[in-house]
């Protein structure tokens, strides 16, 4: 019989639900609002009663082997806990991945929504494993995930590849960690809304690089953008380099002032000489079939172990 990782991927207005089998096909997905989380009562108990409904809905006559869920987030080394959720109130301090496994007797791994997206970019696009693979995720915030050898990078802490908060003097203004000066103030969604209503108020953000993709401010943006990619590019020397997010899929995002802005910003002659560029496909599933992605290692890990405890 088939098996199956129970697979979301939580966001900020939306949360994401799947089941993903062993050949990363994803069947039963679902959008929920993530407001039906965090409505009357506590968050976490919430969040288990909506698994336990399409749990009862989809899983009937199923093996689901694991649960897997990618959080917008910041997550512990071990990859246990939920840390801090700027967007989303009632997951702060949380041993999800235990509770998790209290309530639905399978074993629970939990990871950021950016190495989620890593890992699917990686899977769909062919990407071997050896060598590092940076993911740039230009969306609301400014995302980033790497892999070194198909490994992904945590750190320390677990706090690692947090691009977007990589100090730039100048830069006014607190960023959502608490921090000045961080360079996603300026390479983000919430400064290009904030560029649309001070410079263009009679645009909608949608049409903002069609109407005014050659002004000045788009031109300054775009190349804050490549601020932030030449930085990690110039550090990592990156294998393939994955570029993607919302603003990457707005109409006539300019994509050659990007990959020539990175250039300028590129150590010379490498690896400024041998950049190439792997484009995300943006999709509402593509984080959940990522989560089943990282589900399955993870069970792979333990049959090779023989370890089936939880």
């Amino acid at each position: 019989m088939d098996r199956y990782v129970l697979s979301l991927d939580i966001g900020g207005t939306h949360t994401r639900i799947g089941l993903v089998d062993e050949r990363y096909g994803l069947t039963d997905f679902e959008i929920v609002k993530t407001k039906e989380i965090q409505k009357a009562g506590n968050t976490v108990d919430n969040f288990v009663a909506v698994l336990r409904s399409y749990w009862k809905e989809h899983g009937a006559g199923r093996t689901i082997a694991a649960i897997s869920a990618g959080f917008p987030s910041t997550i512990d080394r071990e990859r246990r806990t939920v840390l801090s959720t700027p967007n989303i109130s009632g997951f702060n301090n949380i041993a999800i991945a235990e509770r998790l496994e209290q309530e639905f007797s399978v074993p629970a791994y939990i990871e950021t929504d950016v190495n989620m997206l890593l890992l699917f970019d990686m899977m769909e696009n062919h990407i071997p494993e050896e060598g590092i693979t940076c993911g740039i995720y230009f969306g609301t915030g400014l995302g980033n995930a790497v892999a070194v050898d198909g490994k992904l990078l945590v750190g320390k802490t677990g706090a690692a590849t947090e691009l977007g908060h990589i100090p730039v003097r100048g830069i006014d203004g607190v960023c959502g960690c608490g921090n000045s000066s961080c360079i996603e103030l300026i390479a983000s969604g919430y400064h290009l809304q904030d560029l649309r209503e001070e410079r263009f108020p009679d645009t909608e953000i949608g049409e903002i690089f069609t109407k005014h993709g050659s002004s000045p401010e788009i031109l300054r943006f775009i190349d804050d953008l490549s601020l932030a990619a030449a930085t990690e590019i110039n550090i990592l020397d990156p294998n393939y380099i994955i570029i993607g997010g919302g603003l990457t899929s707005m109409p006539n995002f300019p994509f050659a002032q990007l990959e020539a802005d990175i250039y300028r910003y590129a150590r010379k002659p490498f690896p400024a000489e041998e950049l190439s560029y792997i484009y995300s496909r943006q999709g509402q599933e593509n984080g959940v079939i990522g989560a089943g992605i990282l589900g399955f290692r993870k069970l792979k890990e333990i049959e090779k172990r023989g370890d089936d405890t939880i």
